[in-house]
């Protein structure tokens, strides 16, 4: 236990990661220690989202992609092809988890042995949760050790309308401090206790074909917030382009509206 009086407390300095402003709008100010789930209906671009988000937290330190799910597979490879991940080379680690673990030892421990070395990555991916085998009690130990200096962020499975698959990926949603879900290469904060509650658009050419709506919402109330993602400046142009031609429209009708009262 350890007790501090208010002024004590209100003297506390936290450490935040400078995010670009991209993805600040969705992840809010987050601390350099953050726990976060990101979930989804396969093929609707939860792994692309979360590459594009290591390759961001490369900035800031290293990071380990433990692929449970695709292990070294070819499906994970042309994800960080698609992703330049050779960018921030040394930084970024793909890791199988799996493969060469020493007989009678588990997964929870072999993980534990590798966070517990010298400059291990700072920022650890678990693709996914499912897969692992991990339960409450492994999650918490995981927390406990190193959660006052790693970051772990959790890529779980769930339904189409957002329901997680497993009941250990709903606990750490809840008991963490952030949540975003993924649908149709939109990541949307499910829960944020750091203050981002953005949408991201994480491929626009998918995520127009498969959401339209989005977009004409977005042209018709250009003011209404802003939209974070990789392609935003493209998205922008478009609004821009929208709003620019309302714009003029209006011009006309007032320029007309001036000569006929004149």
């Amino acid at each position: 236990m350890k007790v501090l009086g208010i002024k004590q407390f209100h003297q506390m300095r936290f450490k935040f990661l400078p995010l670009p402003k991209l993805f600040k709008a969705t992840m809010g100010d987050l601390p350099f220690n953050f726990i976060a789930v990101v979930y989804g209906y396969s093929g609707n671009g939860k792994t692309e989202f979360c590459m594009q988000l290591a390759k961001m937290l490369c900035d800031f330190g290293k990071v380990a992609w433990l692929s449970y799910e695709q292990r070294h597979g070819s499906d994970l490879q042309a994800a960080t092809l698609r992703n330049k991940m050779e960018e921030v080379n040394g930084s970024y680690y793909p890791i199988d988890p799996i493969e060469n673990v020493p007989e009678g030892v588990g997964l929870l421990e072999d993980l534990d042995n590798y966070l517990g070395k010298r400059n291990s990555p700072d920022f650890i991916f678990i693709d996914s949760l499912d897969y692992t085998g991990f339960d409450w009690e492994d999650y918490t130990y995981l927390k406990n050790k190193y959660g006052k200096r790693k970051s772990f962020i959790f890529i779980s499975h769930s339904t189409k309308n957002g329901t997680l698959k497993k009941r250990i990926s709903e606990r750490v949603v809840f008991d963490g401090g952030l949540g975003i879900f993924v649908d149709k290469f939109i990541a949307k904060p499910d829960k944020n206790r750091y203050g981002g509650f953005e949408p991201y658009i994480i491929f626009e050419e998918r995520a127009r074909l498969l959401n339209p709506a989005f977009f004409s919402k977005r042209v018709k109330e250009p003011n209404k917030g802003k939209t974070s993602g990789v392609k935003e400046k493209d998205l922008f142009e478009t609004e821009g382009e929208a709003s620019k031609n309302v714009l003029e429209t209006e011009g006309v009708r007032a320029v007309n509206s001036t000569k006929t009262q004149g």
